[in-house]
């Protein structure tokens, strides 16, 4: 082997620049290569063991509470960042406050004293791509730090250093401004580049993103921030609450006319956000690949809460993302307002298998329908022997797992009935792939509630379809 064939000094060399990647492959391939090992792998071990899924903590033995701490770690030991896989920034600075009284602030020098850190910003080739000029950049970040509270400066120059996390989550106070966003921005262009012509890239490896943004009083919170971050080129999931998106307010957009584009997404969860028909759509054109949208409504926060046309949402779903999604999961957080009357539609969906939504979109298209007086009879007119129209507009013939949510008080009876009163003849002509139903059984649901739910056990049973009554969340089971 040629690597054999080297002097020591150089093996030793590529030992320490096989940290943390490669090293413990590296140390097993021969006797000789591990004992050049052996002086690295307590050190190896504990850096792994510190910073392989790393986040704040007041209560630390280095007590790490905000990204200076940590930029000032990787300054004096740049090894630091190549072991952050995982990086929960979410809690950047939340401690500050709490800190004891006697214990005098961490800071960092003046642009005058010089020093590690000092020369870390003066070198950033980031700052320099984005032309801001580092000596006003680091004055401002520095500033923060004396005056002992949060730094964007900071928190966005912490991206630059790391080139080797995989999951991340920026932090609770995320506020882009002018030069921190511009400094995103080369940051996901250079995340782009071919790897043969940067052959490493903060932030290129991410595969998991997670954005949790504080709010002040009823301020909202758009999507428009997200979508440098969206853009990243490996970026496969997306995650974050309390966002919104309309169209009554075009800047909140997740693109909005941007030129990014979320070609690699494949999943997003978006949970208790306020997203109309406007925003989704905005949201999905850019996102081709996604095959998991995981989507809860919530106008908890928004001032003078629009009511929800939840068939509409439905629709631009089935309209924009159709022929991709396999999973749709679409609930009710926490709705001020009403549900506007519409009838849906899923026709649009090509693929899906796993679908979850909330029973108030059976009743819009059971009110729709003109269903009134006797139901049995008002059904019976509908159904035509072959297809049954609740059925045909609200579950795809592709869905194998169906999730049925509601809290059992009203007329939810009614839109279990309407869905399942000829199960028998829809599972065999319209859901031959069905194989489990959740239903949302609480216990101060009404009786009679209770009783269709128990009745629609028994017709699945003989139809070979699992029925699983919970009374909280779903858990799907596959």
């Amino acid at each position: 082997m040629a690597l054999m064939a080297l002097p020591n000094e150089l093996l030793d060399v590529i030992v320490e620049y096989s940290l943390s990647w490669s090293f413990e492959n590296l140390a097993t391939t021969c006797k000789r290569i591990y004992a050049l090992c052996t002086p690295f792998i307590k050190r190896h071990n504990e850096l792994r063991s510190r910073f392989r899924h790393f986040g704040y903590y007041a209560h630390a033995r280095d007590s790490l509470v905000a990204a200076s701490d940590l930029i000032s770690l990787i300054a004096a030991d740049p090894i630091v960042a190549r072991y952050i896989r995982t990086a929960n920034l979410v809690e950047d600075s939340k401690f500050l406050p709490h800190l004891r009284v006697r214990e005098p602030p961490k800071s960092v020098p003046s642009i005058e004293d010089g020093g590690v850190i000092v020369q870390l910003f003066a070198n950033s080739t980031y700052l320099r791509r984005a032309r801001l000029d580092w000596r006003k950049y680091y004055s401002t970040f520095a500033e923060d730090v004396r005056e002992m509270r949060y730094s964007q400066h900071g928190s966005a120059f912490l991206l630059t250093l790391l080139g080797d996390a995989e999951n991340l989550t920026i932090p609770n106070s995320w506020k882009p401004n002018a030069a921190t966003t511009r400094l995103l921005h080369v940051l996901i262009k250079e995340a782009k580049q071919p790897s043969f012509l940067s052959s490493s890239s903060a932030l290129r490896p991410v595969t998991n993103f997670r954005g949790s943004l504080s709010r002040t009083g009823t301020e909202n919170v758009g999507l428009s921030w997200a979508h440098p971050f969206l853009a990243l080129p490996h970026l496969t999931s997306f995650s974050g609450p309390g966002f919104f998106a309309t169209g009554e307010n075009p800047r909140s957009l997740a693109f909005g006319g941007s030129p990014y584009v979320a070609d690699r997404l494949e999943a997003a969860h978006l949970s208790c956000c306020c997203i109309d028909d406007v925003g989704i759509t905005d949201f999905l054109k850019h996102t081709p690949r996604l095959k998991t949208l995981s989507y809860s409504h919530s106008t908890k926060h928004v001032d003078r809460p629009p009511d929800w046309d939840i068939c509409k949402f439905i629709n631009t779903v089935a309209r924009e993302a159709g022929s991709h999604l396999i999973e749709l999961e679409v609930a009710i957080c926490k709705l001020r307002g009403s549900i506007l009357p519409g009838k849906a539609s899923t026709r649009g969906f090509q693929k899906l298998q796993k679908f979850e939504f909330p029973q108030e979109l059976v009743m819009c298209n059971f009110n729709a329908a003109g269903v009134t007086g006797n139901i049995a009879t008002s059904l019976q007119r509908l159904f035509n022997g072959s297809l049954d129209p609740f059925v045909r507009d609200l579950i795809p013939t592709s869905v194998t797992h169906l999730a049925l949510m509601s809290n059992g008080m009203g007329p939810y009876d009614k839109a279990l009935d309407a869905l399942f009163r000829h199960f028998r003849a829809v599972r065999r002509s319209q859901l031959p792939d069905l194989q489990h139903v959740w239903i949302n059984l609480q216990q101060e649901a009404d009786n009679v509630y209770k009783q269709q739910c128990n009745k629609i056990v028994a017709e699945c049973d003989r139809e070979g379809v699992v029925v699983h009554l919970r009374n909280r969340g779903l858990t799907w089971d596959w």
